[in-house]
């Protein structure tokens, strides 16, 4: 990474069908620095996005960590369910229920 002396705490989350991991990852030497957070058509890695199977639940879980819709929740096509909200250190995050056909 070309950070002498780096320490950081990191988890490893595996997705349910056993195909996909994500790193959380946070420095704790040397310290993060703060920054202002992306606007969506910035340049770079800002963004990720995950299926969710009840995107309500989902945003209940999120509200209490202090993570809220930006614009609340919109119907793609009648195919998915969808709404961004600010992550961990103002990263964008997509949720998106696939709505199904009865």
């Amino acid at each position: 990474m070309g950070l002498d002396g780096n320490h950081a705490n990191i988890a490893m989350l595996q997705t349910p069908d056993g195909h996909g991991q994500l790193e959380l990852f946070e420095y704790i030497h040397p310290e993060a620095i703060e920054s202002a957070p992306t606007r969506p058509n910035d340049i770079g890695m800002h963004r990720v996005a995950f299926s969710v199977d009840d995107i309500d639940e989902a945003l209940a879980l999120a509200a209490r960590h202090g993570c809220h819709p930006l614009r609340g929740v919109a119907t793609y096509s009648d195919i998915y369910k969808l709404t961004y909200l600010r992550g961990p250190s103002g990263i964008l995050v997509m949720l998106a229920q696939e709505l199904k056909k009865g």
